[in-house]
């Protein structure tokens, strides 16, 4: 509600303002093809961090795992659903491929893990950036966001370890025996793969890393971004606005694609670097177009994914 609260006030409190907000978005839109490339990439490196995970046992391609990875995306984006909705079509999907429901349940939940620790060392650098920027005093504030964020990650890991999973292979279980149709989406085993996949810890930083390189790529989205805007940013500044701004968005998972959360974050992001909030809705509203793009994309992989049933017309 923050963030929606933010976007309101600054539509709100003038005209000339939102308006030099859609200016600044309409001259950057050149962008959106290389926006749109880069955030491409940013999938392929996602889906190499989420494939690695697999290395002890008989995987698909990298090609199954970045067109799932798509699917993910657009799901989360695009659909009214809370941020979690593609990780598990992604992994009934996934399971489709041969490997077994439990198993790819649980690297779903493994690697989703990783990327909010991937995005945890980017929000580190991000910070680090704001501090060695002249002038800026509101990384402290910052610094309290980044603790909550590693208790959140750290809380979520040991709600994993420690029987969350198999409480929710025991609620399948009970809806499979007064709803039939659920029977087919077992997922016992859930936590016993969930804990295989966490001891191989030599594969679990190289995903984290991973990730972290492909959240870090999204500063170079946001620096191209700005400057078409007509914003004379520097690399450090781009890197804060970024890692900030999608901390925002990652907090508010709860909220269909983050609508106002990701808008709210960014002007707080941008307003810590000395940009202007009307420049900060100008970025937002440019990546919503490429989320948009790419999103409908993952939509369309999904459609071609999904079975189709033939209906047949009772004979007249």
């Amino acid at each position: 509600m923050l963030g929606l609260a933010l976007v309101v006030w600054v539509a709100s409190a003038t005209w000339n303002g939102f308006s030099a907000a859609l200016r600044q978005a309409d001259r950057a839109l050149w962008t959106l093809p290389v926006l749109v490339a880069l955030h491409l990439v940013q999938l392929l490196f996602s889906s190499m961090a989420w494939r690695i995970l697999f290395t002890w046992m008989a995987r698909p391609g990298l090609a199954t795992f970045y067109r799932l990875r798509l699917i993910r995306e657009g799901i989360d984006s695009l659909l009214p659903v809370a941020q979690i909705g593609g990780e598990v079509i992604g992994a009934r999907l996934l399971a489709a491929t041969g490997i077994p429901a439990a198993v790819a349940g649980a690297s779903v939940i493994v690697d989703l893990t990783l990327e909010l620790i991937g995005q945890l060392i980017f929000l580190l650098a991000g910070l680090a950036a704001l501090a060695c920027l002249p002038g800026r005093t509101g990384w402290l504030l910052w610094l309290e966001v980044v603790a909550g964020a590693g208790l959140i990650v750290t809380a979520f890991m040991f709600a994993q370890r420690h029987g969350v999973l198999t409480v929710i292979e025991a609620a399948v279980r009970g809806l499979a025996k007064r709803f039939p149709a659920l029977q087919s989406t077992s997922i016992e085993g859930l936590h016993t793969a969930t804990i295989s996949f966490y001891n191989r810890r030599g594969l679990l930083p190289r995903s984290a890393l991973i990730h972290a390189f492909s959240w870090s790529l999204g500063s170079v989205e946001t620096w191209l971004v700005l400057q078409a805007a007509g914003a004379a940013v520097t690399p450090l500044q781009a890197l804060v606005v970024e890692s900030l701004g999608m901390a925002a968005r990652s907090a508010g998972f709860a909220v269909p694609a983050a609508l106002g959360v990701q808008e709210g974050g960014f002007v707080l992001a941008a307003a810590a670097v000395g940009l202007s909030p009307e420049l900060a809705l100008a970025l937002s509203l440019i990546k919503r177009v490429r989320e948009i793009i790419v999103g409908l994309v993952g939509l369309v992989l999904w459609r071609r994914a999904t079975p189709r049933v033939p209906v047949t017309l009772p004979a007249a």
